[in-house]
């Protein structure tokens, strides 16, 4: 799976015009992506689901906040051993058995708020929702990796992968108000259960990402390290760390900066504008197969991001901000998309879902942090505080990607280790 493959098209030797055709051409590919973006939709849904229905039945905020902490430090700490288990057991088991998990839990707190149960079985419950999420993203990209051969088709896929995360973070909170107008959000928390367990039994028992996703034959004992004995991986974590982290601090520090101005509704339309921003960035990233490495495109990301945040700290106007985050937006989505393509290009195939995973979870942790960081930041220094701490954020993604420039050619040959 070499980073020098061509990108014509090898029938005829003329270049396609795009690389999204050319991956959705592939057989089974518009099923299985479909499928992985029924899977991703209630990731958008999740929290504010859990938070509403908590609010509701205990009056207040601290719980609801309580137990989405709860579930984000389950899915963060256990993701890679999720992927892990994907690489060793095959997708199959893992999709339908957390699927399964997932959504009896998340069914289950429903329940228990409106009994009014103890906060800490709350918390157990939360650390389950959390614990058991399928891992429907890490999943989807090990597949693509594993079926695309060209490296064309599997940039788009990734490409593609990125775009489906941010029109479900568009779409989750759409479909929440629906829920919420018309059933209430105890009713919306089942359905949202019932849409991943659909998904993830859908995909799971898929004949076509069974084949596709099986495990790698080992030729010696197992190693307790995993993909963590790729160099690569370590590499990775800070950069992946350090761009969420950024990305989180600046829609934060935007919200902040709209209520600073005494127009909090603008908020929304600015998180808005830095999505729509990555939406086509992400989609211009994946048409075609662009020239350099990875690695020193994904610093020139970074940099291109960090030079933007330097420029907002002056506190600009709204509307001017609103630009700039429009312009930082377009690389949130290719540097995600990258970060992915680096790994998938020097990784062994037999751990290469668990790197994934590891790099998911840095980029939850990043986000954990920096949401604790910037709110103390705006309190202290108002909205320049916020944008200081995104500034730092995305200088440290640019100096760990240019980390990951000496990493070398891919090895695909350590699978056989």
């Amino acid at each position: 799976m070499s980073g020098t493959e061509s990108t014509v098209d090898s029938t005829d030797g003329t270049r396609r015009s795009s690389a999204y055709r050319e991956f959705f051409a592939v057989p089974g590919t518009r099923w299985l992506f479909l499928l992985g973006l029924l899977g991703r939709t209630p990731s958008g849904m999740l929290v504010l689901l859990i938070v509403l229905v908590l609010q509701d039945t205990t009056g207040g905020y601290t719980v609801a906040g309580q137990v989405s902490g709860a579930l984000a430090a389950g899915l963060g700490l256990l993701t890679p051993f999720r992927a892990r288990l994907v690489d060793r057991r095959g997708a199959r088991p893992v999709l339908v058995s957390t699927g399964l998990c997932h959504s009896a839990a998340l069914v289950l707190l429903w329940p228990l708020a409106e009994l009014g149960a103890p906060v800490p079985l709350l918390l157990l419950t939360g650390l389950a929702i959390g614990a058991f999420l399928p891992p429907t993203g890490v999943v989807m990209r090990s597949a693509w990796s594993r079926l695309l051969p060209d490296e064309r088709r599997r940039r788009a896929a990734f490409a593609a992968e990125s775009l489906a995360v941010q029109s479900t973070l568009l779409a989750g909170p759409l479909l929440v108000s629906v829920l919420v107008v018309t059933a209430g959000p105890g009713v919306g928390l089942v359905c949202c259960a019932g849409l991943t367990l659909i998904s993830s039994l859908a995909l799971g028992m898929s004949d076509r990402m069974t084949e596709v996703m099986r495990p790698e034959p080992r030729t010696g004992p197992v190693d307790w390290a995993g993909a963590l004995r790729a160099r690569a991986v370590w590499l990775s974590l800070p950069g992946g760390f350090a761009l969420f982290a950024a990305i989180t601090a600046l829609e934060i520090t935007a919200a902040g900066q709209a209520v600073e101005n005494s127009v909090a509704w603008a908020a929304g339309w600015l998180i808005a504008g830095f999505a729509v921003g990555g939406l086509c960035g992400g989609v211009v990233w994946g048409w075609r197969v662009w020239p350099g490495r990875l690695p020193w495109q994904l610093a020139a990301m970074h940099g291109f991001m960090a030079v933007v945040l330097a420029v907002l700290i002056f506190e600009l106007p709204l509307p001017l901000v609103a630009v700039l985050l429009f312009v930082a937006g377009v690389m949130a989505p290719p540097a995600m998309t990258a970060q992915f393509s680096v790994l998938d290009a020097v990784v062994p195939r037999a751990v290469l879902t668990e790197s994934f995973g590891w790099l998911s979870s840095a980029r939850q942790a990043g986000s954990a942090v920096a949401a604790a960081m910037t709110g103390m930041a705006i309190d202290a220094f108002g909205s320049r505080g916020g944008w200081t701490v995104a500034l730092l954020a995305a200088v440290i993604a640019t100096v760990a990607s240019v980390s990951l420039c000496r990493v070398g050619e891919p090895h695909r040959g350590l699978e056989s280790r």
